[in-house]
């Protein structure tokens, strides 16, 4: 009983926390033919199209293996980036993430909390 009492506490924690949490990490699942549609259009050439199939294909698995190495605000805020405009890319938000990770060296440290 004691331990149950222990536990919750815990486990309503998690449940507040847990879905923001998940999302921050979970990887995006975007759909390739919607990212590559304005390549699909009327005249437009179909290697075009496979090419841009084949590309998103590539930066998914890219992103797939590295995913957990990019901190959380950049993998938060390229995501946002790469879903601006309704169709989310893997080559738009790798190619973020990327330039994200080659600043790293430039952003200032943190600064620490002012006590109050």
């Amino acid at each position: 009983m004691r331990g149950a009492r222990r536990a919750l506490p815990v486990l309503i924690g998690l449940a507040l926390c847990g879905p923001a949490a998940a999302q921050d990490v979970d990887f995006p699942t975007f759909t390739p033919r919607a990212a590559c549609g304005l390549e699909r259009g009327a005249g437009a050439d179909p290697a075009s199209y496979r090419g841009c199939l084949s590309d998103e294909r590539a930066a998914r698995r890219t992103l797939r293996r590295s995913w957990a190495r990019f901190p959380i605000e950049d993998r938060r805020s390229c995501r946002q980036e790469s879903e601006i405009g309704g169709m989310p890319s893997y080559v738009g938000l790798l190619t973020c993430l990327q330039l994200a990770d080659d600043a790293l060296p430039l952003r200032p440290p943190p600064m620490p909390p002012v006590a109050r």
